[in-house]
């Protein structure tokens, strides 16, 4: 019942809040449950506003409120995180119509299909550093897989036929 002291007490990893956001999200909808507004700005808002990048664009892997964190891939960005917040944007601003909602997926899909994207071979490359360059030129392995991209791609697609 009390906060961890030092890194461990802090850690975030925005990608799996914001992520955990829209699971939320869709149940809330699936109810009709008013902690809906609780699960856009607690769970999608504030991770993704704490894990932007100012300087570069972009999610960190993970951030640690005034404290050295000790992953270290933790200013990496990695595809998955901003799949997550793609969907998430989309699905609260489809539900709530807020414009602010709409101009951080926009923001995120700018930065997503300007550095994650391979336009010569297709596909996304997983892992960039802290300035947005491929880091590791593969594109897939043990832990990308094919899952993320093309959930969030549907899913934002099906969004997006209902908007339009």
């Amino acid at each position: 019942g009390q906060e961890l002291p030092g890194c461990l007490g802090k850690h975030q990893n925005s990608g799996h809040a914001i992520e955990a956001g829209w699971f939320l999200l869709r149940q809330a909808i699936t109810r009709t449950d008013q902690s809906l507004a609780k699960a856009v700005e607690k769970f999608i808002i504030l991770p993704f506003l704490l894990g932007w990048d100012q300087d570069h664009g972009g999610l960190y892997s993970f951030q640690v409120d005034g404290h050295c964190p000790t992953q270290l891939e933790w200013s990496m960005k990695l595809w998955w995180p901003h799949t997550e917040a793609l969907i998430a944007f989309l699905l609260g601003y489809q539900e709530t119509g807020d414009q602010k909602l709409l101009e951080y997926f926009e923001k995120v899909y700018n930065y997503v299909f300007s550095q994650f994207s391979d336009p010569e071979n297709g596909e996304w490359f997983g892992y960039l550093n802290r300035e947005g360059k491929v880091a590791l030129s593969i594109k897939g392995g043990p832990f990308k897989g094919c899952f993320h991209i093309p959930r969030c791609l549907y899913m934002c697609e099906e969004i997006l036929s209902k908007l339009l």
